[in-house]
């Protein structure tokens, strides 16, 4: 998404201004960097060779174009769509910045179908945006403005706030063009509150320019420096110089209409000191002029020719004629006024080239007026005749094409009224076919839920009849399972007394063993023969660990566990016979201190066995030894 919002931003720039900054060197290292890096992968120098492009769109067009050229052969190869798509744009801004506006159109146009393939919203919303910018620049405002509402409901549905008042913003402008005031401010109060809640600072300040704009076209000068003195505190703060100077020469333009040429002054000072900044000779070209005729209007000649002269040193750019000729125009009348006939003659001569250069009417009719003025003066009043009479002829020709200008106007605002009518009524049109099918949902719905209700009622009859068979089922297989927990228990408690009797037998024996041994000592005493007291010892020791009395009971435990051991060696063939034998214990259901006790070990003892039986016989945690030995 980068790459489109970078397109996006360029392309809204150049809509603002026509004056785009400098290629930012830092930037283009940075990024030759990257795409010289050998590591860096495909799609990221798509996105780098594209963002080396646009550094050098307004400087470079030819290397701009083998940048994107090669980001779009990249895209291309890897099949990244979003890539390509980008590329595309990324030339569209070329050839934007080489007005060449028509293979922009094209380029965007490429983009918007891939984005579309691509059902990316935002993409399309971008490349929808553009092309009303182009559309714009080429006057063809209702084109713009259906591009700019495509492109807002784009953005609105992806909750894209500041792209949304951006839309709408370019749509306030379009109508600005048009002439119709009421609705570009209509369209820049909307987006004005979006960016208020958004607090976006540059979203504002252009906001309050455009709405002060508008207001000083219908000459309601207070109003516009009533947003303009909020606009400047919003400004300032933002530190956006060039917004400041915008907002600055605004103010000026309403001090001039107001006749305060002494405020006009100040502001305009203050203006080309923000101007200067930049070092954008044009615009401080520019401002100087302003300067230039604001000291014509308060008599001071001197200065105004002064600042007019430095305006036409700092006009050096080719394409830059439209101010030249206006400066020239006012060093003419102000030479004029100090009565330097052959200086005023002069620059009078090099604004009349100029306007017939660029066929400016209105520049054309403006000095013929002072060229009669001149020539008067002089004393040469059939010359002077002549020259008014070209003035008056270019003013009917340019009140005529007013008229007409107006008439499209008109035009233009009648078809875009009937525009917004045919989508109202479109949106009325898909608002009835929501609720259609919000009724039609909802019929389904209900008629669903019946059905639902019926199964559920047929179900509910079903599980109570097979609960029933169920039960039935139950209560005899509980009688057949109580039957077999009786013959369990019977059983368990025979084999539970034979156990009993084979413990009584060991213990009976160990018992006559140590009598045995007891009563050879006694004997030994009487005839007085030193008794050999560890004999007694061994014989228990002997007794604990007899393997003849374990094989003894093996062959009673068989008895009533039949192919106990057998069923174990063969399900566990690495078993130990001392692991054997606390498997039978363990089938007893013996207590830790009775296994501990047969097997001469301590209760922690018989743990630890337990846990090595339990790792030999792979147990998992969450299962049971004894159950699965009570289960052998």
């Amino acid at each position: 998404m980068r790459i489109f919002y970078l397109v996006f931003v360029l392309c809204y720039g150049v809509f603002l201004s026509q004056e785009l900054s400098a290629q930012n060197l830092k930037i283009v290292d940075s990024l030759r960097f990257l795409v010289n890096d050998h590591d860096t992968p495909d799609s990221t120098l798509v996105i780098g060779y594209n963002d080396l492009g646009i550094q050098y769109a307004t400087s470079d067009s030819k290397l701009a174009k083998t940048y994107i050229n090669k980001a779009l052969k990249i895209a291309k190869s890897s099949k990244n769509q979003r890539g390509i798509a980008g590329a595309q744009n990324c030339l569209g801004i070329v050839y934007y910045y080489q007005k060449q506006y028509d293979s922009a159109l094209v380029y965007f146009n490429k983009a918007l179908a891939i984005n579309k393939r691509e059902k990316y919203y935002w993409g399309q919303g971008s490349a929808l945006h553009q092309i009303g910018v182009i559309h714009k620049y080429q006057a063809n405002y209702l084109r713009a403005i259906e591009s700019f509402q495509k492109s807002r409901e784009l953005f609105h549905s992806i909750n894209d706030s500041i792209s949304f008042a951006k839309a709408i913003e370019n749509i306030g402008s379009c109508y600005y063009y048009i002439g119709n005031h009421h609705k570009a401010m209509e369209f820049h109060l909307q987006a004005m509150s979006i960016y208020e809640k958004k607090h976006d600072i540059n979203g504002i300040s252009r906001e309050y320019n455009y709405l002060s704009r508008s207001l000083i076209d219908q000459k309601e000068y207070q109003k516009a420096l009533d947003y303009l003195n909020e606009a400047l505190i919003v400004i300032r703060k933002s530190g956006n110089n060039i917004q400041v100077a915008v907002a600055l020469q605004n103010i000026v333009r309403c001090y001039v209409g107001l006749n305060n040429y002494d405020k006009a002054l100040k502001y305009s000072m203050e203006a080309l000191e923000y101007k200067k900044l930049s070092g954008n000779k044009k615009n401080i070209a520019s401002t100087q002029s302003s300067i230039g005729e604001i000291y014509y209007h308060l008599k001071d000649y001197n200065k105004a020719i002064d600042y007019l002269k430095k305006s036409l040193e700092n006009h050096v750019y080719n394409g830059d004629y439209t101010s030249k000729m206006i400066t020239c125009h006012r060093l003419s009348k102000t030479y004029l006024a100090i009565h330097k006939l052959g200086q005023a003659k002069f620059y009078a001569t090099k604004a009349l080239g100029i306007s017939k250069k660029i066929k400016n009417l209105k520049g054309e009719k403006n000095t013929y007026t002072i060229l009669a003025s001149i020539v008067e003066q002089e004393g040469r009043g059939m010359e002077a005749s002549g020259y008014y009479k070209k003035a008056l002829e270019l003013k009917d020709s340019m009140l005529k094409i007013e008229n007409e200008k107006q008439a499209r106007q008109l035009q233009m605002m009648y078809e875009t009224e009937q525009k917004e009518l045919q989508i109202d009524q479109q949106e009325n049109e898909i608002q009835l076919l929501k609720q259609r099918v919000k009724i039609n949902k909802l019929k389904y719905s209900l008629l669903i839920i019946v059905l639902v209700l019926i199964l559920i009622i047929l179900g509910f009859g079903f599980y109570e009849t097979k609960q029933k068979i169920e039960r039935s089922k139950l209560l005899a297989k509980h009688s057949r399972l109580e039957k077999e927990k009786l013959d369990d228990e019977l059983s368990f408690k025979k084999r539970e007394l034979i156990t009993h009797a084979l413990h009584l037998a060991k213990k009976n024996t160990v018992l006559e063993k140590l009598k045995q041994t007891i009563e050879k000592f006694v004997l030994a005493e009487k005839e007085n023969i030193t008794f050999d007291y560890r004999q007694l010892t061994a014989i228990i020791q002997q007794e604990l660990r007899d393997d003849e009395s374990w094989e003894n009971f093996r062959n009673y435990f068989e008895h009533i566990h039949q192919d106990f051991y057998t069923t174990v060696k063969k399900k566990y063939p690495k078993i130990t016979p001392g692991e054997l034998r606390l498997i039978a214990l363990l089938k007893m259901n013996l207590s830790y201190k009775e296994i501990g006790g047969i097997l001469n070990i301590t209760q922690e003892g018989v743990k630890k066995a337990r846990y090595r039986l339990r790792k030999k016989l792979n147990i998992k945690p969450e299962e049971s030894l004894q159950n699965l030995v009570m289960n052998l």
